[in-house]
């Protein structure tokens, strides 16, 4: 394949690694030397060299990072008005992998203009953060897929570590990056409302998004509607970005700064502080920078504990030192991000602390049993360099190129307003794949006076569930859905989430997630069956929830009788194999269609290649 790399080290080693052709192009610049900053005339001036470039060598796709390369060409009027889209005058795909907030990477072209190429059908945008492709996604944004950064391609020394060789010291490498708590700026109260309630929720509810936050639990900003003209959807996706400015700030405070004053005082000389800003903002002194290359990767090996914490940008998502001291065949001893647990597998490739505390105690454990300590890095190193290099994000990238299943076109509209129009009040609903129960608050909220049943099997999980259902008065079920009674082996997976009745399926595109990490025996039933043993009229079902990982249709084959007179089902919804024998898209359509359901619409996933909601209504 030939790939046209706008200008960026790691794809371009990355398709090398990979066999495929280069075709160099230039990305827009800025004085200041933050490409970010490229405002219209630089990504104008650049645009007709790549188009020239792009004719003379040809390229199947164009490759980026962050949007450096987004140009733009003369129109046909040639006036300054008149412009277009660099990678649709060539007829040419973008792929743009976002590892920064979009407001931040394209911050030079104005936010009314981003928002307006944001549009192309022929761009797509692949974010790192979990939570920042939902919201984009929920905002309409088209071909917004989510992959996490990486380590680069390059040589990595594997040789087994000397722990008696490296330093006894603690180090963290990254810069202090926010003044939102050292400026004297004066901030509304209505400008910090947004962030203090996702702040203070958050303990509550860590796996709700800033999003859910701001429009389903609060209210305080409006979703986007198919009916909205443009100049509706940009004001609406400013407010909400303005809001959550406060937010990110607080994450810097909460993830990353906190910690990094607590060791500088706490550890002294025994914690090694690499990075600009911090001396400005709290007054504590950092070490030199650190040299690019092999130096930089040396010290992860040579310390024999390297802290990484997230910045603000970010609500759960990896940052690429996650994978560069990992790749390093580094100790890596970070905070608690929800994605972590997607990536590696904790307490065996790396090592996770929780709070100041934690932090200390695994400090001193880890420094007192260094055999330990490099067996979990070396586990770490082989995990990155199998899974998480740059060519492994460039495979994912081409997967979700290739053709598949015919597009699919996804809603605009937020489920919840669809089925409150569908269905304005219900008698019972069942949660089907409850997990800890947030998706319960949500049908709580949704329908005050329901009587709610949440089902989940997983012991662990099963008691965070119920002690939802006792805020929100609701019935904890512990059982699995099937399509027979007795037990069955639950195939515990990577992500508590993607807990499986089925196996794992070779080359699926979220194996990072769903591979096996152990079983469990639960107990299953049928939905019909569970009705008559407690006595439940099924002619009171008005909803049924489904999110049971590939076992959707298991679930529905023992249901017959409850589909008879349930008004409404919402159910996850796979548009490639995740699981092995996994039902699709189709299947469930097919299904449901017989049992006198029609879809009323999809809703897409933060990987809405693989996988969306559907919601179904009793025709």
């Amino acid at each position: 394949m030939r790939v046209g790399v706008f200008e960026h080290g790691w794809w371009t080693d990355a398709c090398r690694q990979r066999g495929h052709d280069i075709v160099p192009l230039p990305a827009a610049t800025h004085p200041s030397g933050n490409a970010y900053a490229s405002d219209m005339g630089s990504r104008l001036a650049i645009g007709q060299s790549v188009a020239r470039l792009l004719r003379e060598q040809g390229a199947d796709f164009l490759l980026d990072n962050s949007g450096t390369g987004l140009g733009f060409l003369p129109g046909l009027n040639d006036s300054p008005s008149d412009i277009a889209l660099l990678h649709e005058s060539t007829g040419h795909v973008l792929c743009s992998h976002f590892i920064d907030p979009m407001v931040t990477a394209l911050q030079g072209i104005g936010w009314q203009t981003a928002w307006q190429c944001l549009q192309s059908t022929q761009w797509v945008k692949a974010i790192w953060d979990r939570a920042q492709a939902y919201e984009l996604q929920r905002f309409g944004v088209p071909n917004v897929l989510h992959i996490p950064m990486a380590a680069p391609v390059r040589h990595y020394d594997t040789t087994p570590i000397d722990p008696a060789k490296q330093r006894r010291v603690v180090s963290f490498i990254g810069g202090q990056n926010t003044t939102f708590f050292t400026s004297n700026q004066a901030v509304g109260t209505a400008a910090l409302l947004p962030g203090v309630l996702a702040g203070a929720t958050h303990p509550d509810m860590p796996h709700a998004f800033f999003w859910d936050l701001y429009h389903d639990a609060y209210g305080l900003g409006q979703p986007i509607l198919e009916s909205d003209d443009a100049h509706t959807r940009l004001l609406k996706t400013t407010n909400y970005f303005n809001a959550k400015l406060f937010y990110n700030a607080s994450l810097c405070m909460r993830n990353r700064d906190r910690f990094v004053i607590f060791l500088t005082r706490k550890l002294g000389e025994h914690f090694h502080l690499h990075g600009h800003g911090w001396d400005t903002a709290y007054g504590i002194a950092p070490r030199n920078p650190l040299p690019t290359g092999t130096p930089y990767f040396q010290h992860f090996r040579d310390t024999a504990i390297n802290i990484n914490l997230v910045n603000g940008n970010a609500e759960g998502g990896l940052n690429m030192r996650h994978f560069e001291i990992t790749a390093a065949g580094g100790f890596m001893l970070c905070y608690r991000q929800p994605e972590l647990a997607t990536c590696f597998d904790i307490g065996k490739e790396c090592v996770m602390f929780t709070s100041e505390a934690d932090l200390l105690e695994k400090i001193d454990y880890y420094l007192q049993h260094p055999d330990e300590r490099v067996a979990i890095a070396a586990a770490g190193q082989r995990r990155t360099l199998n899974n998480h290099l740059y060519s492994h994000r460039l495979d994912t990238l081409l997967s979700a190129l290739a053709p598949g299943e015919p597009h699919i076109k996804f809603s605009l509209t937020r489920w919840t307003d669809d089925c409150k129009s569908l269905l304005p009040e219900a008698d019972i609903v069942l949660d089907i794949g409850a997990n800890v129960g947030y998706m319960a608050k949500g049908l709580r909220k949704l329908y005050p006076q329901a009587e709610i049943h949440s089902f989940e099997p997983v012991p662990e999980v099963f008691e965070q569930l119920q002690k939802t259902c006792v805020d929100i008065s609701a019935h904890p079920v512990q059982k699995a859905v099937a399509d027979r009674d007795g037990t069955m082996t639950m195939n515990l997976t990577a992500s508590s989430e993607c807990h499986s009745l089925l196996g794992f399926q070779e080359g699926n595109p979220c194996a990072q997630w769903t591979r096996i990490v152990g079983e469990q025996q639960v107990d299953v039933c049928t939905l019909d069956h569970w009705c008559e043993e407690n006595n439940i009229d099924p002619a009171r079902i008005d909803l049924v929830k489904l999110d049971i990982q590939g076992a959707e249709l298991k679930a529905l084959h023992g249901a017959r009788r409850v589909l008879k007179s349930a008004k409404v089902v919402y159910t996850e919804v796979s548009f490639v194999p995740l699981y092995k024998e996994s039902p699709l898209l189709s299947d469930i359509d097919g299904f449901l269609a017989n049992c006198g359901f029609r879809r009323h619409a999809i809703y897409p996933s933060d990987q809405p290649q693989n996988w969306g909601d559907a919601l179904y209504v009793k025709t």
